[in-house]
């Protein structure tokens, strides 16, 4: 399952749906079980159709 994370980092970061780019200060940055990397994300609404498109590829493969 997601769970958001808190990163203190000065930058800016790419929304992983939209790619707008975002500074770190108000990105949500997301890790799940299936990756090493946090994933960036501009808003709640890129980050909740990310986690719902998420949510149907693990059911798929379960």
């Amino acid at each position: 399952m997601p769970f958001r994370i808190d990163v203190q980092r000065n930058g800016v970061v790419r929304c992983e749906k939209c790619g707008r780019t975002v500074p770190n200060d108000r990105a949500i940055f997301i890790r799940t079980c299936c990756n090493n990397k946090p994933k960036a994300f501009c808003s709640m609404q890129c980050y909740r159709v990310w986690a719902s498109a998420w949510l149907r590829r693990q059911e798929q493969i379960a």
